[in-house]
């Protein structure tokens, strides 16, 4: 793959991708000097699936990706304030975007998220040339919403209705900056409004990566979660399947921590104890991972049981 550029002063601008393929990376650098701008109609009517945009970038034309049908994910870096018109024209299978935030700067992301009014898996990841501390990693997810004109014949009014409770949560923030307080005040719309699928993999993301949540809403969180524990190991066991293959906010190998750190089944599995219906909440998610083909989690899941028992008899008869 090739582009076609033009640079102009100490920076670079992409015109054009030349017989773009399903996955298109764009790159950081081109004869030594920074990808700052892609033209307009840069990527149109192209049959890109994966996209990854430098992130120096900081403008995109017009009409940038204008009819790519087929476009499902995008990883950009929010200094790319500079988007132009009908960027998205076109293109309504974005599903992921992966987006790296840059703490106290003007971001991308708000209007990104005004553009792509379909379900939005959002990885984020803050300040990512900081290489000092730990990494500091959020798993959104923004559900769907549509926007319908409806007239009003006798008074020939004419007026906009919104479905969906995802209109609310693009509104979650200050000026440009990210408000989580915000995004999980809106937790009760969205277990009224989507499946249980849905609301579950939203609640796991917020309480594995916990960036900006508060003991208030990680407790919140964590009630539905084990209310709905069920879906929560069918989650954990489909990101296993589908590991790197997928881009969904659900890592591989996560139920083990589902069983640690949420569920909190370490030493509750004593035959007698009070606690003891976790054994078969376990027995029931080996058997899903049998039928999924998970040995490894089977592996694991047998072997908590088994180490988790014993303890747990020692610990209740004394």
């Amino acid at each position: 793959m090739n582009f076609s550029y033009t640079i102009t002063g100490e920076t670079v601008r992409i015109d054009r991708v030349n017989g773009p393929e399903a996955f298109v990376r764009f790159p950081e650098k081109i004869e030594g000097l920074p990808v700052t701008e892609l033209g307009p109609y840069v990527l149109a009517d192209s049959p890109v699936e994966k996209m990854i945009l430098p992130v120096s970038l900081r403008k995109i034309g017009a009409y940038g990706f204008y009819n790519c049908e087929k476009l499902q994910y995008i990883s950009c870096g929010s200094r790319t304030t500079d988007l132009g018109a009908g960027m998205f024209a076109g293109t309504g299978s974005v599903r992921h975007l992966d987006i790296f935030l840059f703490e106290r700067e003007k971001s991308c992301l708000k209007e990104l998220l005004s553009e792509l009014k379909q379900t939005l898996r959002v990885k984020v990841f803050m300040n990512p040339e900081n290489d000092l501390g730990e990494k500091q990693e959020a798993r959104l997810i923004f559900p769907e919403f549509y926007e319908e004109s409806v007239e009003n014949t006798p008074a020939r009014i004419l007026y906009i209705e919104t479905h969906g409770c995802g209109h609310r949560y693009r509104y979650c923030f200050a000026g440009t900056e990210f408000q989580y307080n915000q995004y999980d005040e809106l937790f009760p719309h969205v277990k009224v409004q989507e499946t249980e699928e849905l609301v579950t993999e939203l609640a796991l993301g917020r309480l594995q990566y916990p960036l900006g949540l508060s003991e208030k809403y990680e407790t919140m969180y964590r009630e539905y979660v084990m209310e709905h524990w069920k879906m929560a190991g069918q989650l954990m066991l489909q990101a296993d399947r589908q590991g790197a293959k997928g881009f969904g906010n659900l890592e591989a190998g996560g139920l083990p921590w589902l069983a640690q750190e949420i569920f909190r089944w370490e030493g509750q599995m004593a035959k007698d104890s009070p606690e003891g219906g976790c054994k078969e909440k376990l027995r029931e998610l080996t058997l899903m991972a049998q039928k999924l083909g998970d040995t490894e989690m089977v592996s694991w899941l047998m072997d908590f049981q088994s180490r988790n028992v014993k303890r747990s008899r020692r610990r209740f008869e004394l």
